[in-house]
């Protein structure tokens, strides 16, 4: 077939819904306009966005919600920080699945995480897009995607220098998008699961040395073939939690969706000793609950405290279903900030040390980095006020995901929130340290806030222990921003001043 009998048509109707239809766009602005009061000088520094936007129309019969919600190529999202200014930056991260494509003017691969709807002509490629999240190590910027490799991230460029593999040493196909990494030592904890091809059990664990060396690995299977997310880690050991979102070689070569929902699925936490082996872990087991995001993780009294949050159904609805193809109605699945204490030595494997800090009906929490593996008393988190929710002109539910930043003091037991109004939805935010000797959660809070009936999106600075108080800057975006995934801050003394 020739390069010209396949024009690129237009984006099925699912993927063009307003300000979330894809931008396909690279570009950069320099020195965004500030439309309302005035950039701390103090916020020095990177912040980066993962954000799924696919580059060519999928071309497979059936496309999955999943494969809509988190499907596209990575782009990097980038706001510079300097002397009260802020320059913006976008582009692709240049897989071997985006250079293919480009290459082929069409898409190649079919739905998330499916092998068996892609081109043939792509059999055995990498399929990792690099859209999740972004973590800075040793020195380095990375884009990534659980169902790949991370890829190494120029922070001035936003160029990709490839593919990282710690020199080789990183032997898995996969690689999680939520590593931790000790403020203490500079070590970096990470896994991959289904190491050994998708659906397969092995989880591949790794701990990289501050110089980016590979220090420690281990390989052992899982209890079961379900999504490692995230994970948490302390000074002595890391915990996997596995999620109720389990996957199925045969239902995936039967045309159906990589993971469904187990409403049935016990909560399982591995968890081994930092330089455990496969006799070390642990499968510790719970009632059923969706385990979110981590929040933090530390010792006391001999005990892991895990700090995570737990949703009381489907977190993931509706872009992944259960068996039945069902999802539950809007609005019926909160979530709450969960802290269990884990004895690494009992004899049981059964977890009942449970305690509810706070309802949060949020995701993606963030604290004070210098409270990593040490307790924590604060941690800011965007959640969505349902009592707040109104419908536009026609009748219909605002687009609405998370109306509110949120602040939650787990000391003094509060809630402090901003609500930015009824047709206004956050992005991933990411918290800004003051100063180094601030006392701790004392900084910024930094937001995309998008707009979506007016298709328009804006930067939000707000102090992070005074939010009601209302952003102490406000900067014009003059493109919409579609929903981007993790965002994560790097301090302005490791990452090169863009002018």
């Amino acid at each position: 077939m020739k390069e010209h009998d396949h024009m690129t048509k237009a984006f099925p109707p699912i993927m063009t819904q307003g300000i979330d239809e894809p931008c396909r766009f690279e570009g950069e602005v320099y020195d965004l306009e500030v439309a309302e009061g005035s950039v701390p000088t103090e916020i020095d520094g990177l912040l980066v966005q993962a954000v799924p936007d696919q580059a060519f129309p999928p071309e497979v019969n059936t496309l999955h919600p999943m494969t809509v919600a988190a499907g596209g190529d990575g782009t990097v999202r980038a706001f510079r920080f300097k002397n009260g200014h802020v320059d913006y930056r976008t582009r692709y991260v240049r897989t071997e699945r985006f250079l293919l494509e480009r290459q082929a003017r069409r898409s190649l691969f079919g739905n998330y995480r499916d092998p068996f709807s892609d081109d043939p002509s792509v059999a055995g490629k990498s399929r990792t897009t690099a859209n999740t999240a972004l973590f800075f190590h040793a020195g380095k910027l990375f884009a990534a995607k659980e169902d790949g490799l991370p890829h190494e991230i120029d922070p001035q460029t936003l160029e990709t220098r490839g593919a990282w593999t710690a020199d080789g040493a990183v032997t898995s196909p996969t690689f999680t998008a939520h590593p931790k990494i000790d403020p203490h030592t500079g070590q970096l904890i990470g896994f991959g699961y289904a190491a050994k091809g998708e659906t397969t059990r092995d989880i591949a664990y790794y701990v990289v040395g501050k110089d980016g060396k590979l220090e420690h690995e281990a390989w052992f299977e899982a209890p079961m073939a379900a999504m490692i997310h995230d994970c948490a880690a302390t000074p002595n050991y890391t915990i996997l939690p596995l999620m109720p979102v389990t996957s199925d070689l045969g239902r995936l070569k039967d045309g159906g969706p990589h993971f469904i929902y187990d409403p049935d699925m016990p909560q399982i936490f591995g968890v081994l000793p930092r330089m455990g082996g496969v006799g070390d872990v642990r499968w510790f087991r719970a009632p059923p609950g969706f385990t979110g995001h981590t929040v933090n993780a530390f010792e006391e009294d001999g005990l892991i405290v895990f700090d995570v949050l737990e949703a009381d159904g489907n977190g993931f609805a509706p872009v992944i279903t259960d068996r039945n193809g069902n999802v539950p109605p809007p609005g019926s699945v909160s979530t709450s900030l969960v802290r269990w204490r884990i004895d690494y030595h009992a004899l049981s494997e059964e977890l009942s040390d449970r305690t509810v800090l706070a309802r949060v009906d949020g995701e993606g929490p963030h604290i004070d980095p210098r409270r990593e593996m040490r307790p924590q008393r604060h941690v800011f988190v965007p959640t969505l006020d349902r009592t707040k929710l109104t419908t536009d002109k026609n009748g219909r539910p605002m687009p609405v995901l998370f109306n509110q930043l949120s602040h939650f003091d787990l000391e003094a037991g509060t809630q402090e929130s901003w609500y930015p109004g009824p047709a206004a939805t956050f992005q991933d935010p990411v918290f800004v340290l003051r100063s180094p000797d601030a006392d701790e959660g004392d900084g910024f809070l930094i937001a995309v806030l998008n707009h979506p009936l007016e298709r328009r999106s804006e930067l939000v600075i707000l102090e992070s222990l005074r939010l009601t108080a209302g952003p102490v800057a406000r900067l014009n975006l003059p493109m919409r921003m579609r929903l981007g995934i993790h965002a994560s801050w790097i301090d302005g003394a490791f990452v090169p001043d863009w002018s």
